[in-house]
């Protein structure tokens, strides 16, 4: 396995990175490639803005790893990149589906109060109870319960 290369030779070895200094000297060993050595026609389609950046740089790789040096196949390398991104988009989405709604699922009970406990439910009953019971004595205090019709 090779060392890492630095994405940006620009930057120190030692802002915001998690190589140690050592990898870092060795990757910038003579006979390594830094990531500026690209062929004039990659670079222009690396540096395109948004997710076209990330299809030029894996038909790049597609077209290292197949000794392709040639400008003429990059459109077959494109789509072939982009066919390699689209099926790796939709595994990753097919895979992850149920730990997506779960994760949905625990944000929306999460807005939720939680439910009455037990000791709630109780006093809620007694007070029910009482207020039952007040309105029943109050009925036959006044005489209420005289006045209603008899059925049958």
């Amino acid at each position: 396995m090779s060392a890492p290369h630095p994405l940006r030779p620009d930057v120190a070895p030692d802002a915001g990175s998690d190589v140690p200094p050592a990898a870092a000297a060795a990757a910038a060993a003579p006979g390594s490639r830094p990531a500026t050595a690209l062929p004039p026609v990659w670079r222009e389609l690396v540096q395109a803005p948004g997710g076209d950046r990330v299809t030029a740089l894996l038909a790049f790789a597609l077209a290292q790893e197949a000794g392709d040096e040639a400008a003429t196949r990059l459109p077959q390398r494109r789509a072939e990149a982009e066919k390699l991104l689209g099926e790796w988009s939709f595994r990753h989405l097919h895979n992850h589906a149920e730990s997506i709604r779960q994760e949905a699922t625990r944000s929306a009970l999460a807005g939720l109060k939680p439910p009455p406990g037990f000791a709630t439910l109780v006093a809620a009953g007694f007070v029910a109870t009482l207020l039952a019971g007040g309105l029943g004595w109050i009925a036959i205090a006044a005489g209420w319960l005289g006045r209603l019709p008899v059925v049958g």
